[in-house]
């Protein structure tokens, strides 16, 4: 990584942090709350109290698709935007990927649903996301256009700058660490009524789960150089969760904690399977 390769990473991450958290702190000063997804898609949201706050927040999700667009080209011009555009629309990467795409969220999901079971959660609590199941399509194509779209800021141009100077498995702790703090603000405010201790169970599993989450990431998009394949993968982490384990983290603290160690599970067997160094196939 040379100069400026590194300008231009801090260029992202600053760009990155400061329109989304500028953004979101405008939108939680102007009385920022969730909407539903079936609100939205209803256009119910066009009435709803807060829906100022509401769109200046969605606006905060693209900081990291906004900055990469400016870091690609402070680093390579129109050159490297090219390049990132071929690799958001490289889809034709091979069935497996796409059958890896939506087994390992079920899986996390599916597999925290039994342990919590297990540890005394009445399983009525999960399973209730309050979106109809109907809608699950819909709302994952939501997440693809949504917070889908950071990727091609984490993977399409993040994840290739750091890999130029370190291996796989400390670009994926580095980067995810950032990932992580990225999301801070919103944890916090979705979890300021639960108290202190559940906070930081939050902050806590959140950040093993997105660091663990990182991992995969690099093993999806350097097997696939697609940053198409890391949109959906992100999309379906968030649908599965959503419709499978709902806001058990919100009653249960605990239940923040499992899927990130079922997350982590898997990181092991990847890097026992493929290695830290590169985290290929």
């Amino acid at each position: 990584m040379d100069k400026k390769d590194k300008s231009a990473l801090y260029l992202f991450i600053l760009l990155a942090f400061g329109i989304s958290w500028g953004f979101w702190l405008i939108a939680f000063l102007f009385g920022y709350r969730d909407i539903s997804f079936v609100d939205i898609i209803n256009w119910e949201f066009a009435k709803a109290e807060g829906k100022n706050a509401f769109l200046l927040f969605r606006i905060g999700i693209y900081g990291p698709l906004l900055a990469s667009l400016v870091a690609t080209y402070f680093l390579s011009g129109t050159r490297g935007l090219r390049d990132l555009f071929t690799r958001i629309f490289k889809w034709n990467v091979g069935w497996k990927w796409y059958l890896f795409m939506v087994l390992i969220p079920l899986g996390i999901s599916l597999l925290s649903v039994l342990v919590g079971v297990i540890l005394g959660v009445p399983f009525g609590e999960f399973f209730s996301g309050g979106i109809p199941l109907s809608l699950i399509f819909i709302f994952f194509l939501y997440q693809v256009f949504t917070s889908g779209l950071e990727e091609p800021g984490w993977r399409g141009f993040a994840l290739d700058l750091l890999q130029k100077k370190y291996n796989a498995e400390k670009t994926s702790w580095i980067l995810g660490l950032i990932w992580a703090i990225w999301h801070y603000p919103y944890v916090v405010f979705i979890y300021s009524d639960t108290g202190f201790f559940a906070i930081v169970m939050s902050l806590v599993g959140f950040s093993m789960a997105i660091i663990g989450q990182t991992f995969i990431f690099t093993w999806f998009y350097n097997n696939t150089r697609s940053v198409f394949i890391s949109i959906l993968f992100h999309a379906m982490l968030n649908t599965s969760t959503t419709f499978i384990l709902g806001e058990i983290t919100l009653v249960h603290p605990v239940m923040g904690i499992i899927p990130a160690l079922i997350t982590w599970g898997i990181v092991v067997i990847l890097l026992k399977r493929f290695g830290g160094e590169k985290l290929m196939t």
